[in-house]
């Protein structure tokens, strides 16, 4: 942190592979002592007195009530599994399942991937359409072949107002997928397209 040299940083726990539930927020010090909590509970006051309180000392001051014990076990557990592997490990994996699935993708005629055409400056996170289709619509037949993909706009709404976009579907590949669930991603949207063939028109 101190190199990124960054006022506040900010992940949840369940994009790294511990429970839903759990993040982290660091902050500059400076910038939290300035900063007034938005909960209040039990630990995060110092002293109550008659007409005012006074406010813990960092970090109790944001840490109201009782707080997520087993979520922050759990995240701490899937810190300690992933430093096991390494993280130069698994980006190595991710980018190779990259390297394989992505140029497919874009081959299919009817599919409209977004991001960087070169495997080597995308990430395993895959933003796609298919012409014609609704991505909600794709979700659903891929969810039927046992696929979870996520579609809509992606908490990023004005990126998809620039794309002229009102939805995409996406499909993120990590450390516990493999070569074959790629394949079954392709083998899975080539049907979709043949059962929805009667669609006409581009998805906006």
């Amino acid at each position: 942190m101190t190199d990124l040299n960054v006022d506040f940083y900010a992940f949840s726990g369940h994009k790294m592979m511990g429970p839903t539930g759990i993040g982290v927020l660091y902050g500059k010090r400076d910038l939290l002592e300035a900063m007034d909590p938005y909960q209040y509970g039990g630990e995060m006051i110092g002293f109550v007195h008659q007409f005012d309180s006074t406010w813990s000392e960092l970090p109790w001051k944001f840490e109201a009530g009782t707080q997520n014990i087993a979520g922050a076990i759990g995240l701490g557990a899937a810190v300690d599994y992933l430093n096991a592997i390494g993280m130069d490990q698994i980006q190595a994996h991710e980018q190779r399942l990259v390297d394989y699935v992505l140029p497919k993708l874009e081959a299919m005629p009817g599919i409209t991937v977004y991001g960087p055409q070169s495997p080597a400056k995308h990430t395993g996170v895959i933003a796609f359409n298919v012409n014609g289709l609704h991505p909600h619509d794709v979700a659903t037949a891929l969810d039927m072949e046992g696929i979870a993909v996520r579609a809509g706009h992606h908490c990023a709404q004005p990126l998809m107002a620039y794309l002229g976009l009102t939805a995409t579907a996406r499909a993120s590949f990590y450390l516990y997928n493999t070569e074959e669930d790629a394949d079954r991603l392709l083998t899975a949207l080539e049907e979709t397209k043949e059962f929805f063939s009667h669609g006409i028109g581009e998805t906006k």
